[in-house]
């Protein structure tokens, strides 16, 4: 029997019916309500100005495909920067600065257990020398040498019991990688390059994290960029602050939120450029007020400790950063996420109240406004309008089917030219032929 086109059209409307009924419920439940409250008391809403100022702007990706095992991970990345300046043109890291135009590293952990402790370790390639990251490809095993040590600290504990953990851990690291060659471009840019960035745009969120619970010995992100960069931590910091992150993709509830944020409180004038959110500096106080009251009426204290996390988080614990996340909408349909670094919260959890930092909303403010409008001068005509510079970088690092494919042939004929039996097993894990089902082709 063929399926009839309007068969499906009937049956897929009852399934929407379903699923918007069943939004609007979830919508009004009480806690969801409280949040989404909040939410619009602490944002205020602004439109994009049509008339910034004019300045370079450099946009950073990695394109990554990982080979995952129950106890190792191999990840190929390729890191590249494009640098957008003050008339819209795009430039090209070698253009700039005697390097290639991306970095390929690979990236391999492991997670195996010692005696009554469970040791993870990982290992950073560069393939070629004279890379932006690693001047020498001696360099990067150094650096795999120096973070596993630093690793140890925490190998001891019940951490790496769960797969889920290593597996969290290893793409941390990769994020690092991402985020230190960021940095360095920064750094190469202002000692040697003929166009340097006011900052720069990763693409992905800035909150990196990994949940390792606070203690003298406790591994902090900032330590192992210390140990990429090889430059101390309390330096990284100075620099840090010139980093964005902006996430094209975000939780289906941070999406809807800021849709209403928008056309809630929305300026009565619309200039057609688009939207974006900065702290409400009035509204901020009733925000925190809502929050302490719920919390005295014995309300759920780990609710206002995730609430308040939406708006900031700290990622570097050890050295006091957080994160701070701010809405914004270029063509009043598609959301993106802006991330800032901070080195204090705007709204944090004191000791049995919610306290505000009202300096630091207020220093914010202009700060988003100026990261907010320089980066959106120059636009990319495709769905959602990301700032110029933001969806290019992607066709240089982007791990296409032929780079994949022969990553995968290469490795294996190194495995097939073992022949012993770890190696053959292995072979077949990592042969295309084994996303198809067995019999089919």
């Amino acid at each position: 029997m063929s399926i009839r086109i309007n068969d499906i059209y009937d049956l897929l409307s009852s399934i929407v019916d379903d699923l918007r009924r069943d939004f609007i419920e979830t919508q009004q439940d009480q806690l969801i309500s409280l949040r989404r409250e909040v939410f619009h008391k602490f944002y205020a809403v602004e439109n994009i100005n049509r008339d910034s100022d004019k300045i370079s702007v450099a946009f950073v990706d990695a394109g990554f495909k990982p080979y995952q095992l129950d106890v190792s991970i191999i990840i190929p990345i390729q890191i590249s920067g494009i640098i957008r300046d003050e008339n819209g043109k795009l430039h090209k890291i070698k253009n700039l600065l005697d390097k290639p135009v991306n970095d390929f590293l690979i990236l391999y952990s492991s997670r195996k257990r010692k005696d009554d402790r469970y040791i993870f370790t990982i290992k950073i390639k560069s393939l070629y020398d004279n890379s932006l990251l690693f001047n020498k490809r001696e360099d990067a095993e150094e650096v795999s040498k120096e973070i596993n040590k630093l690793l140890l600290n925490i190998s001891g504990s019940t951490l790496f019991e769960n797969p889920k953990s290593f597996i969290k851990l290893t793409k941390y690291v990769e994020g690092l990688l991402e985020l230190a060659y960021a940095l360095k471009l920064l750094l190469m840019l202002e000692e040697n390059g003929s166009i340097v960035p006011a900052y720069i745009v990763l693409d992905g969120t800035l909150i990196k994290w990994f949940s390792i619970p606070r203690r003298p010995e406790g591994v902090d992100g900032l330590d192992i960029l210390s140990i990429i960069l090889g430059i101390d931590a309390d330096e990284i910091k100075k620099y840090l602050f010139r980093i964005v992150g902006l996430s094209k993709t975000s939780k289906f509830t941070n999406i809807i939120r800021s849709q209403s944020l928008f056309y809630t409180k929305k300026p009565s004038t619309i200039n057609g450029r688009g939207l974006y959110s900065l702290v409400d500096l009035e509204g901020i106080n009733n925000a925190a007020k809502i929050l302490g009251e719920y919390w005295k009426r014995g309300g759920n204290k780990d609710f206002v400790r995730e609430t308040i996390r939406i708006f900031n988080r700290i990622v570097y614990s050890n050295h006091e950063v957080y994160v701070a996340r701010f809405p914004l909408t270029p063509d009043y349909r598609n959301v993106f996420i802006l991330d800032i670094y901070l080195d204090k919260p705007i709204i944090d959890l004191g000791k049995g109240e919610v306290v505000l930092n009202k300096d630091k909303a207020s220093s914010v403010n202009p700060y988003i406004s100026y990261i907010v409008n320089t980066m959106m001068q120059y636009r990319t005509r495709i769905i959602g309008e990301p700032p110029y510079g933001y969806m290019e970088i992607d066709n240089i690092v982007r791990l296409r089917e032929d780079t994949r494919k022969f990553f995968e042939q290469a490795l294996i004929r190194v495995l097939r030219s073992q022949d012993d039996l770890a190696s053959r097993i292995l072979e077949q894990v990592f042969s295309p032929t084994t996303r198809m089902r067995y019999g089919y082709r």
